[in-house]
């Protein structure tokens, strides 16, 4: 399949098509481009359930999450 995120496939394809009906035939060249889509939910990382004491001073760090995303450029945000 075509994706945005292999990065051979970013800069898209270049295709020549012949087309012929036995008689007369002609030729034509194509150029599919790939464009980014948001089609990968980030897989994040950490606690499921954080606990946040009461006294806790503000600034405190309460808890640490990885995030990826396995989209490419605006979409990875």
């Amino acid at each position: 399949p075509l994706d945005y995120e292999d990065a051979e496939q970013r800069d898209g394809f270049r295709l020549r098509i012949r087309v012929s009906d036995g008689l007369h035939d002609t030729t034509s060249n194509v150029v599919v481009q790939l464009i980014d889509e948001n089609d990968h939910a980030p897989d994040i990382a950490g606690p499921s359930e954080v606990q946040i004491p009461e006294d806790a001073e503000r600034g405190t760090i309460v808890a640490r999450f990885t995030v990826t995303d396995r989209d490419a450029g605006d979409h990875a945000r």
